[in-house]
């Protein structure tokens, strides 16, 4: 890798790149294959001294003794490797793209309407500002969500709302039509009728989207975007390949970075009314250190061997059996904005969403290693579409009844679940779930989450 671009690439990675060098790591990507190999190896680079600085298990390297994979492997959580580092390419082109958006003018193009939690705003001259007030009027720029149970409101002038939800943003822009960048997070729109021949264009590092009047949500995730349309029509097109699909009211398409991943509608509704995690996701866990089954065994069995205490044989025999016995993983707490946080993606396999009833209940089975207060919460969407309120509720240690382990189970009815607003959680669709605690330092791990429907 030559110095400019290594030197770029570095200063993208750790977020402190200029525009003039955005613009610079542009042209040197568009153009040159090569350059864009380089730019992925150096990103892989990034995130895997990230990772182990942030959630790496040294201990696990050991090489006196090398342990079979549990039944429930970890190589799904690295099979995306390659996929992700091209996500960040897409990712700087659509940057840059977002300046050229900004630089168009500085009229007012929309007010600011609802926040709830810590929303940023950086206008097209650069000023941040990060109390943005109910009414005020924003020409171009981007506006960011910090936190997983927060969400802010942009009202265009024709009406058209768009409401980020979580950590999420999004580049808004309205000259000739209106542009939108959903960089990463959860967004509902409600999209007045636009000019023919000028519908309202969103762009995320997966997917394009055409909308010229509708009701949809979108998701834009590490590997994938999801679109769901609950009126109207929308035009989906995935940038990996340009396959494109007219996705009609009720239903929901994936666009994968990965052509070679399926590429078709399904229908949205019914949603179900029970689901249970599924762990060792990567489409599932938003936020959070996943590890596998027999983390903590692996561990001993190896300070034992370098103990004298047992041979490698009798080791390996255990683990084995181990392995036969118990396939599944957990999820850590892992430190962010609002202290430690595990955040789910709630849908099943066939990516349908849950619905809350009076009679729903969640439970939750994990451990905590030391006294914390912990608040667990969902956010929820409408069931005929459109972004609705995020739940929660809080419990101490004392009423968490944790066992000598620190295991314990926290079951939560739907009527216990408090509102941010005004509203109530009974007929809304679930689309996340969130634990976290108000230390960064707290040390616990999800090992299920199930909601039930009795």
């Amino acid at each position: 890798m030559n110095d400019e671009l290594k030197a770029l690439a570095r200063a993208y990675g750790d977020g402190t790149i200029s525009r003039a060098e955005l613009q610079r790591l542009e042209e040197l990507l568009q153009g040159d294959q090569g350059a864009r190999g380089r730019f992925l190896h150096e990103m892989n680079l990034i995130d895997a001294m990230e990772e182990r600085a942030l959630g790496g298990h040294p201990e696990l390297h050991d090489k006196n003794l090398v342990l079979p994979p549990a039944t429930r492997s970890i190589t799904p959580r690295f099979v995306w490797a390659t996929w992700t580092s091209l996500a960040v390419v897409v990712a700087a082109l659509l940057i840059f793209a977002g300046f050229i958006w900004l630089n168009a003018g500085s009229a007012s193009i929309g007010t600011f309407v609802e926040r709830h939690g810590p929303v940023r705003w950086t206008g097209q001259d650069g000023v941040v500002e990060n109390d943005l007030e109910i009414g005020e009027s924003l020409s171009g720029g981007t506006l960011e969500v910090l936190t997983a149970d927060a969400w802010a409101s942009f009202r265009f002038h024709d009406g058209s709302i768009v409401t980020l939800s979580g950590e999420a943003e999004v580049v808004l822009s309205d000259r000739d039509r209106k542009r939108l960048q959903l960089r990463h997070g959860s967004m509902s729109a409600d999209v007045e009728p636009q000019p023919v021949g000028s519908p309202m264009i969103v762009q995320t590092p997966a997917a394009e989207i055409e909308v010229l009047g509708t009701q949809f949500n979108v998701s834009a995730r590490t590997t994938d975007t999801e679109l769901a349309v609950n009126e109207g029509r929308v035009r989906f097109l995935r940038s990996s390949d340009g396959k494109a699909l007219d996705v009609s009211a009720e239903h929901r398409v994936v666009a994968s970075l990965d052509p070679a991943e399926g590429f078709s509608i399904q229908p949205l509704r019914p949603q179900v009314a029970t689901w249970q995690s599924r762990l060792e996701s990567d489409s599932e866990v938003m936020h959070g250190y996943w590890k596998p089954a027999l983390f903590e065994l692996g561990i001993k069995l190896k300070q034992a061997v370098a103990a004298g205490e047992t041979t490698e044989a009798e080791a390996l025999a255990e683990y084995q059996q181990a392995v036969r016995l118990d396939s599944q993983g957990s999820v850590w707490g892992k430190p962010s904005k609002i202290g430690c946080l595990v955040w789910l993606d709630v849908r099943d396999e066939d990516g349908n969403r849950v619905q809350l009833m009076d009679q729903s209940k969640l439970r939750i089975t994990g451990r905590i290693f030391a006294p914390a207060k912990m608040e667990m919460g969902v956010s929820t969407y409408k069931a005929e579409g459109g972004f609705h309120d995020k739940f929660s509720c809080t419990i101490t240690s004392q009423e968490l009844n944790r066992s000598p382990e620190g295991k314990f189970e926290w079951v939560v009815h739907a009527s216990d679940l408090l509102p941010k607003s005004s509203n109530t959680p009974t007929g809304s669709v679930i689309h996340d779930w969130w634990c976290v605690t108000e230390s960064n330092t707290s040390k616990f791990e999800i090992i299920r989450v199930e909601i039930l429907d009795k």
